[in-house]
């Protein structure tokens, strides 16, 4: 496995922990401290991981790494930077009505999409088919039992620049899986709130 390759589970496997020691990192990647440590320095040397020492009870304290924000893009388009600019001047140019208008017609029409895809589908069929949808799209989806209902958790935001300017883009998503799947959303984690993973609870109705 190339460096690049190593890397990216690196990235993912910080997404869904939030942070992770370098004798975590070894465990996962299946490799010596030092092979861990090189692939942790790099990173952070191009600014994707930070760390902070941990201090234990009992012995030396620890580094925990962790993702900085440039690194909970990472999995971003490379022009993103370029849209959050784009984004910011729209708004400060009091053109944002536009870009609200443009998220509520995208929404709904993945609506009707979804919909179709859904047709005739029980909802454990269901959640299982948006996780999928949401993992080609990019959002790098999870989806896990939870009580009577399910958690969907997403560890890539490809709409992190939008929704960091707009918030209404994440109550738009919420909207969305309420609609299509019929059930109660709570979106608890946002990555624009610095979480490190998106966290919808989704609850059928009572």
């Amino acid at each position: 496995m190339d460096g690049s390759n190593i890397e990216g589970r690196l990235i993912l496997e910080l997404k869904r922990r939030g942070s992770i020691t370098m004798q975590e990192v070894a465990e996962v990647l299946g490799m010596s401290k030092m092979g861990a440590y090189k692939h942790l320095l790099k990173l952070e040397g191009s600014g994707l991981v930070g760390r902070r020492i941990v201090k234990k009870s009992v012995g030396r304290p620890i580094h925990s790494f962790y993702l900085t924000d440039k690194g909970k893009q990472y999995f971003g388009s490379a022009d993103s930077l370029v849209l959050g600019n784009l984004l910011e001047f729209l708004k400060s140019r009091g053109a944002g009505g536009l870009v609200s208008e443009f998220l509520r017609e995208r929404y709904a029409k993945l609506a009707e999409e979804y919909a179709e895809l859904f047709a005739g589908k029980s909802l454990d069929e269901k959640v299982r088919l948006l996780s999928e949808l949401r993992s080609r799209e990019g959002y790098m989806a999870e989806l896990r039992r939870s009580g009577r209902g399910f958690e969907l958790l997403e560890y890539s935001c490809p709409i992190f620049k939008v929704a960091s300017v707009f918030g209404e883009a994440c109550h738009l998503e919420a909207k969305l899986f309420s609609r299509v799947l019929g059930v109660d959303v709570e979106n608890t984690h946002r990555q624009v709130d610095e979480c490190s993973v998106c966290r919808f609870l989704l609850k059928p109705k009572t």
